[in-house]
C-alpha cells in the first residue's frame, strides 16, 4: 500500500510540473496566455517553457491592431488628460473674455446714455483735475462712445 501511494503522489507530482502555458490566438485575432487548453475554435496555440524565465512574455501587439501594452495605455490616458485639461482651460479663458465683454459692453452703453441724456460728464485732465465736458464737445465725445458701444457690443 505504501508503494502505491508513493506511485500515485509522484505521478501526481509530474502531471503538475508538465503544466505549462499556452498562448493561443482566438478567432477574433486577440492573444491569449492560459494554462488550460485553448478551446477548439483557437486559430493557433503554441506551448511555451517557462521554467528558465522568471515573467510571462509581453503581448505583442499584432497588425490588426491587437492589445496594447501597459506604457501605452497609460501614455494615451496622460494625453487625454492633457487635452481635457486644455480644453478646461480654453473654455475657462473664454467665459473668462465672455465676461468681460459684457461688462465693459455695458459700461460703454452707460457712458453713451449719459452723453446723450444730456448728464453733465466730467474727466481727468492731465493735472489730475476734474474737467466738465462742455456743450461743443459733446457731439465728439457722444460719436466716440458709439464706436466704443461698437466695439465692444458685437
Amino acid at each position: 500500500m505504501r508503494q502505491f501511494l508513493t506511485i500515485v503522489s509522484m505521478l501526481v507530482l509530474a502531471t503538475a510540473a508538465q503544466a505549462g502555458v499556452t498562448r493561443w490566438v482566438d478567432a477574433e485575432g486577440k492573444v491569449h496566455y492560459s494554462d488550460q487548453n485553448p478551446p477548439p475554435t483557437a486559430k493557433s496555440q503554441k506551448n511555451l517553457d517557462l521554467k528558465n524565465s522568471p515573467t510571462l512574455p509581453q503581448a505583442a501587439p499584432d497588425s490588426k491592431g491587437g492589445e496594447k501594452s501597459l506604457a501605452e495605455k497609460d501614455l494615451e490616458s496622460k494625453k487625454r488628460r492633457v487635452q481635457a485639461e486644455e480644453t478646461a482651460a480654453k473654455q475657462a479663458k473664454d467665459q473668462e473674455e465672455a465676461k468681460s465683454r459684457r461688462a465693459n459692453c455695458e459700461q460703454a452703453r452707460n457712458q453713451l446714455r449719459a452723453l446723450q441724456e444730456g448728464q453733465r460728464v466730467s474727466k481727468f485732465d492731465e493735472k489730475g483735475e476734474r474737467v466738465f465736458l462742455e456743450d461743443k464737445d459733446r457731439a465728439p465725445a457722444i460719436e466716440e462712445a458709439k464706436k466704443s458701444v461698437d466695439s465692444w457690443c458685437k
